[in-house]
């Protein structure tokens, strides 16, 4: 009985750590926030700009942004001091390649969905590596400004095209995972009964 029931503590153990881990990996794509800052404080006009990043590196796929915006220093303040947080300007974010003719991509930005409401966020799906040019518009009670940077996109891995399929390939792998592990803790349990025959 004692054996039984250590076997089923294991198994329920197990499946408990593959579920954790399925979590996990089948959602890097989507986390909001944060990322690899690009710009931070950058000039825009009557604006400083911040912008993070996301996934890291950058690759062929979806591309998150993140921007906060603020007024820029009040005449006579220390330059290192940035004003108020600004919350209702109009963000835009685009993204165009820098050696090759191609569309540009465009997204608006917004706090909507974001995480932290203190920030604005978008999502673009970059359809080709190499270098892009990320323009980042601000439009809002002060007046408009821009700020830019760039960004080199990878090739995309064979692990982000698994994760590009979407949930039905993550549940069938899930199932098979929590199929191999009950199978693999009953075999053991009945090896166990057998001994103890």
């Amino acid at each position: 009985m004692r054996l039984h029931r250590s076997v089923t503590r294991r198994t329920v153990d197990w499946l408990g750590l593959a579920a954790l881990i399925l979590l996990f990996v089948a959602r890097p794509a989507q986390a909001h926030g944060g990322g690899v800052p690009q710009l931070i404080n950058a000039e825009a006009g009557p604006y400083w700009v911040s912008v993070w990043t996301q996934p890291n590196p950058i690759r062929v796929g979806d591309f998150h942004v993140t921007v906060a915006i603020s007024e820029a220093p009040k005449p006579g303040a220390s330059t290192r001091e940035a004003g108020d947080l600004v919350l209702d300007a109009t963000v835009l974010v685009q993204a165009q390649p820098v050696s090759q003719v191609g569309e540009t991509l465009i997204a608006h930005a917004t706090r909507d969905n974001a995480v932290n409401k203190l920030f604005y966020e978008a999502d673009l799906t970059l359809p080709a590596d190499g270098q892009w040019q990320v323009d980042i518009q601000v439009n809002g009670a002060a007046g408009a400004g821009n700020a830019a940077f760039e960004i080199e996109a990878l090739p995309p891995s064979a692990f982000n095209t698994l994760v590009g399929f979407g949930w039905p390939l993550w549940a069938f792998l899930g199932l098979v995972l929590l199929v191999a592990g009950w199978w693999f803790q009953m075999s053991r349990y009945r090896k166990g009964e057998v001994a103890h025959a």
